[in-house]
C-alpha cells in the first residue's frame, strides 16, 4: 500500500488559500479512496507515529467493514446467508446500531441492508458496470422481494441474527463517516489538538489551521470547479454523496452508485448532496438519505435526521441549499492572467 508524508511549503486544502498552510501531510489508499491526514502548525516534530495509528486503524476498517473483503462483515454475511447467528464484535455491533437507527430516522432511504442490489447492479467492484449492461427488471424484483433490508435483522447483546437466509449488509454508506471519526479520535488521543481527515472529499476537522479555521472547497458535480468554500467549526464534519465518482453508462444513460432501496434502481434525480454535522458517521449516512429523498423530501427528511446544513444538486446542475448552509458558503476567488 503506498503511503507519503512531506513538510507542506506551498500546499494547501483550497488552492485559492495562501496563508496558514498545513505543516505536515500524509497520504496513503485504504477503502478504495485515497485519505490525507493534514496536523497543523507546529504540533508535533515527530508526526510519524500518528500518522502511522491512523492508517494502520483505516487499514482495519476497510477489511473488516467491507463486505467483500476477507474480514468480520463477510464472515457475519456468510453466517446470515447459511441461517446462523453472528457474535459481532464491539465496534460491528456498534455500526449495526447506529446503522439501524439511522435508517429507521431515514425511513428506509438509508438501508446497509441492500448489499444484494448493489452487488447485483455492480458497484460492490473496483470498476462499476464491467459486464456492461444493468440488470433486468426481473432480477431486481426478485430481490426486492427477497430478504433484503436491514429491518430483516435484529441485534441483541452483539449477537446478529436474521428471520430469514441474509441479507447481505454492506456498510459502505456508512463506513467512511466511522474511519474518519475513529481517525480523529486516534488523533486527539495522542495530543494532536489541530487537525483534518480528508477521505475522498469526506472530511473532519479538529482545531484549526494556524490562525483560520480549516476551509474546503464544496465540488461541482457537474464541472471542473468548486460552487464555493466551507470554514469548518472543529469537530465538524463534511461529507458528500454524489453520482460522479462511481457510475457506468449503458446506452447513453448514467448509472451510479447510490441505489434507492425501494425501488432498487440507481438515483437519477439528484447529482450531490453535501452535508455538515458533528459526526462523520452521521454526516456520511444522512448524505446518502438525502441522494435517494428526491427534491420534494430532501428538506423534510433532513429535519427528521437533524440535519440543518445541507446542498443539494440535481441532476441538470440547479444548486438549492438549507439558510444554515447558505449563510455559511462563501465564494472561491476566479484567478485571471
Amino acid at each position: 500500500m503506498m503511503a507519503r508524508w512531506t513538510v507542506l511549503l506551498v500546499a494547501c486544502v483550497l488552492a485559492s488559500c495562501e496563508a496558514d498552510r498545513p505543516a505536515w501531510q500524509y497520504g496513503f489508499s485504504v477503502m478504495g479512496t485515497e485519505v490525507s491526514v493534514l496536523i497543523a502548525g507546529a504540533e508535533t516534530r515527530d508526526p510519524a507515529p500518528h500518522f502511522a495509528a491512523v492508517e494502520a486503524r483505516l487499514e482495519q476498517i476497510g477489511r473488516d467493514f467491507y463486505a467483500w473483503a476477507d474480514g468480520e462483515l463477510a464472515d457475519l454475511n456468510r453466517a446470515l446467508a447459511e441461517g446462523r447467528s453472528f457474535q459481532a464484535s464491539a465496534d460491528m455491533a456498534g455500526l449495526l446500531a447506529q446503522a439501524q437507527n439511522l435508517s429507521r430516522l431515514s425511513g428506509g432511504a438509508f438501508d446497509p441492508g441492500i448489499g444484494a442490489l448493489v452487488e447485483l447492479w455492480g458497484f460492490h467492484q473496483p470498476r462499476p458496470g464491467v459486464a456492461g449492461t444493468p440488470p433486468t427488471d426481473e432480477q431486481i424484483a426478485a430481490l426486492l422481494e427477497g430478504c433484503i433490508g436491514i429491518v430483516r435483522i435484529s441485534l441483541r447483546s452483539r449477537q446478529v441474527a436474521s428471520d430469514c437466509r441474509g441479507p447481505l449488509i454492506d456498510l459502505g454508506g456508512i463506513a467512511k463517516g466511522f474511519a474518519v471519526d475513529e481517525a480523529m479520535s486516534l488523533l486527539r488521543a495522542g495530543g494532536i489538538a489541530n487537525a483534518m481527515i480528508d477521505a475522498g472529499g469526506d472530511l473532519r476537522a479538529m482545531g484549526r489551521n494556524g490562525r483560520r479555521a480549516w476551509r474546503v472547497g464544496i465540488q461541482d458535480p457537474r464541472g471542473e470547479g468548486v460552487l464555493g468554500s466551507i470554514a469548518l467549526a472543529s469537530g465538524e464534519a463534511a461529507f458528500t454523496s454524489g453520482d460522479y465518482a462511481r457510475y457506468f453508462t449503458h446506452e447513453e444513460v448514467r448509472y451510479a452508485h447510490v441505489i434507492d432501496p425501494a425501488t432498487g434502481y440507481p438515483v437519477t434525480h439528484t447529482a450531490s448532496v453535501t452535508v455538515l454535522g458533528g459526526r462523520g458517521i452521521a454526516a456520511d449516512a444522512a448524505s446518502t438519505a438525502l441522494m435517494v429523498a428526491g427534491p420534494e423530501q430532501w428538506r423534510s427528511m433532513a429535519e427528521r435526521l437533524g440535519t440543518r446544513a445541507v446542498l443539494r444538486v440535481d441532476a441538470e446542475g440547479s444548486v438549492d441549499m438549507t439558510r444554515i448552509f447558505g449563510g455559511r458558503l462563501e465564494a472561491v476567488p476566479v484567478v485571471t492572467d
